[in-house]
Parts: structure tokens; C-alpha cells; sequence
């Protein structure tokens, strides 16, 4: 029995360890020039995937309303959750990525800059670049992106954040009791 609830417990941390939000786009299109600015043919899938590959649910990414101040999340409630987003961005996983973009400016110099900034920050972020980002040399600004990729985001040092959240505020809550006498 005992060594039932120790294999239940690895397995258990091995889920944790392992989980990841794994975020899916198909044919994604942004036109600033189009009457409608992003296409209603994409689709966004956010899935939970636990052991790097199980998928314990599927939510539809256009459903998905954007959080607000009144989260609702019974596990947050009263915490204050501090999001370091240089350690969020380092810890995206891109799993595929087929980009291209045309973007424009009204300054010629500026859009050949603007290009070749996105240009070298996507070929240093993206291991396996498959992208192209076209100027276009014109005199008016929009901006066309076609997006199909595959990003994930491991979850265990959030959850281990949370973990050890949770255990300090136990600690707290049993080791500085007063004993009266």
C-alpha cells in the first residue's frame, strides 16, 4: 500500500513536471487594409497537455474571454501573483512557425529599419526560422502577417510557485500560532 501512494506521488509530480499550455494557430491573417482586420477563417486552439503530450483539455482560442481585474480563480483568490514576463518569454517553447509579413511605413528609412529589427530578433528567437518579412516601399502604413505556428509554455515553475506558496502560508499558519497558557 505504501508503495502504491509513492508510485501515485511520482506519477503525480511527473504530471506536474511535465505540463504544459500548448497554444495552436491555423491561418491566421492580419490585414490592417481589409475591411475586417483579422480573418474569421483562423483558428486558435489552447490545449492542456500533461506528460508533455496528453491532452486533458481543448479550448477553443476565440472563446476565450481576455482576463480582467475580477478574476475568478479559486486557487488565486487574495494572492498576489507576480508574472515576470522576461522569464514568460524565455520559457516559450516555439514548436513551428510559418510567418510572412509585408509591412510599410510612409518613411522608406524607417520601414528597411523596422524590417530588419523583426527581421534579427525572429531569427535569434525562432530556433528553426521559417519566416519572411517583406518592406514595402510605399507611401501609406498597413501592415499583412499570415501566421501558422505551434507555441507551448511549460507550466512547472508556476505550479512549483503556487506549490511553495501554499506551503509557506501553511507553515506560517501553524508554526506562528501563539500558545497561550
Amino acid at each position: 500500500m505504501f508503495f502504491l501512494f509513492i508510485l501515485i506521488i511520482l506519477i503525480f509530480a511527473l504530471a506536474i513536471h511535465t505540463s504544459k499550455i500548448q497554444i495552436d494557430i491555423e491561418n491566421l491573417k492580419i490585414d490592417t487594409e481589409a475591411e475586417n482586420i483579422i480573418n474569421k477563417e483562423n483558428k486558435i486552439n489552447v490545449n492542456l497537455l500533461i506528460f508533455g503530450r496528453v491532452k486533458l483539455f481543448k479550448k477553443d482560442g476565440k472563446s476565450i474571454k481576455l482576463l480582467n481585474n475580477n478574476m475568478d480563480i479559486k486557487i488565486l483568490e487574495d494572492k498576489n501573483i507576480e508574472i515576470n514576463y522576461k522569464e514568460l518569454i524565455q520559457n516559450i517553447n516555439i514548436v513551428k512557425v510559418d510567418l510572412y509579413a509585408q509591412i510599410s511605413t510612409q518613411d522608406a528609412a524607417f520601414t528597411a529599419i523596422i524590417v530588419g529589427i523583426i527581421s534579427t530578433l525572429l531569427g535569434i528567437i525562432i530556433r528553426k526560422p521559417k519566416f519572411e518579412i517583406i518592406p514595402i516601399y510605399s507611401n501609406k502604413n498597413f501592415l499583412k502577417i499570415d501566421l501558422d505556428g505551434i507555441f507551448s509554455i511549460y507550466l512547472r515553475q508556476y505550479i512549483y510557485k503556487l506549490i511553495s506558496n501554499k506551503l509557506k502560508d501553511l507553515k506560517n499558519k501553524f508554526f506562528n500560532k501563539k500558545v497561550e497558557v
